[in-house]
């Protein structure tokens, strides 16, 4: 008697329900045993994030004068809603796509996991805010330059950081989970590699001929990066981890490896978006151009989305990333040398570095820290444009290398044990 494969599970990522095979495009649900529900649960978190963002924005209808301050009562409130919004609108993008049967076609359509769906709506989330993030700076932008470069403020800029610095806490647990599910994924995958050692589809290092599992990813990730290793996984921001033999991740363990991402998201989640908009109270002009940095974020979300769905040969995809090299370039690399020329405008200052040489040593500090890991990034990004546009030819696997004889092992030959 054919076992039927039991629904995944709507659930934040852990448990069997994150070791399941995807669905196959061409299986009927209802022969495969799969109940198809129409679950209205998932509407339920869309109403409470709509419903919190709509309080936000009703706390601050009654300010009477743009440059009046947020207060700690106000932000904290403005603080919790955020918290509310980004939890249930991550909570209502995983139910849709997890329970509902669009959600479940669509998985079909492209064979994601459980780690797949994760990935996408973090990154549906993350576009989200780094719209509103963008759309706070415009506004500010365009109401506080005019008034004064260095002393204007405005009231929806600290708002915002208030609620803002919800989205960079709970992105960390986020991303947390997706790596944890990522693990469990994978290490679902190599049970099912082990299984089919006879399986001419293998080669002799265990590897995938075609280096998927049922049509699944053997652990790349998004930035064009590949394990070396069938037991690593590659993260988003292009580095390889190790999967342990047990398959634990603890949440201190994915902090220390990743301090890049770490130290981004908490300078930004505490000092960024809440020492400079509540204790500072005022330069909103300047700080709403760090605000607008975001508009390039939608664009490397969608790019994250169309690597998830395996669409990286499409003309979608190829222009999405020029945009994104683009955008991100403009907006992330070059906004704070502009930033600064405007600053020592403003001051008169005789240079742009005779301005920078008399900021305090704690915001150049901040500065690093903001403006370093986006040129890092743009690295990344420029390394997986070449590959995308300069592809490099794969040797024959009986090539011989230039300077080497038949009898003198290749490095691949090293690599797969051969001598």
């Amino acid at each position: 008697m054919q076992q039927r494969r039991q629904p995944a599970n709507g659930g934040g990522g852990g448990g069997t329900a994150g070791q399941q095979e995807p669905l196959n495009e061409q299986e009927d649900p209802k022969q495969a045993g799969i109940k198809t529900p129409q679950r209205r649960g998932c509407y339920f978190s869309l109403a409470f994030s709509i419903g919190s963002m709509g309080l936000a924005c009703g706390s601050l209808w009654q300010i009477p004068n743009s440059s009046d301050r947020i207060s700690l009562q106000r932000g904290l409130v403005l603080t919790s809603l955020g918290f509310i919004y980004f939890v249930s609108l991550t909570d209502f993008c995983n139910k849709y796509l997890l329970e509902t049967k669009h959600g479940q076609r669509f998985r079909r359509k492209y064979r994601l996991m459980m780690s797949d769906v994760l990935e996408i709506t973090n990154k549906i989330v993350s576009a989200i805010q780094a719209s509103f993030s963008f759309l706070v700076g415009l506004i500010v932008c365009k109401s506080t330059c005019t008034k004064s470069f260095v002393y204007a403020s405005h009231f929806l800029m600290e708002a915002y950081g208030w609620f803002g610095t919800a989205y960079f806490m709970y992105d960390i647990w986020s991303m947390y989970k997706v790596h944890t599910q990522k693990i469990a994924d994978k290490l679902h995958l190599l049970r099912i590699t082990k299984g089919q050692n006879q399986n001419t589809e293998l080669v002799s290092n265990g590897h995938p001929a075609n280096g998927k599992v049922n049509g699944q990813s053997s652990g790349g990730n998004n930035n064009g990066s590949t394990p070396g290793t069938p037991h690593e996984i590659c993260d988003y921001d292009g580095a390889c981890v190790q999967i342990p033999k047990d398959g634990r991740w603890d949440f201190l363990k994915y902090v220390l490896t990743h301090p890049v991402m770490m130290i981004h998201h908490v300078f930004i989640g505490t000092f960024g978006l809440l020492v400079v908009t509540y204790i500072r109270g005022g330069g909103h002009c300047i700080y709403s151009y760090m605000f607008m940095m975001e508009f390039s974020t939608p664009f490397v979300s969608l790019r994250s989305i169309l690597s998830t769905m395996r669409l990286k040969d499409s003309r979608v995809y190829i222009a999405n990333g020029l945009l994104m090299l683009a955008t991100f370039f403009v907006c992330r690399v070059c906004m704070w040398p502009y930033v600064m020329w405007r600053y020592s405008l403003a001051i008169e200052a005789a240079s742009m570095w005779a301005a920078m040489c008399g900021l305090p040593r704690g915001c150049l500090v901040s500065i690093a820290i903001l403006f370093l890991p986006q040129l890092y990034w743009f690295y990344l990004m420029v390394l997986g444009a070449l590959k995308v546009f300069l592809p490099q030819k794969r040797r024959p696997p009986n090539a011989v290398l230039p300077g080497t004889s038949a009898a003198t092992p290749t490095p691949t030959a090293l690599a797969n044990g051969k001598n």
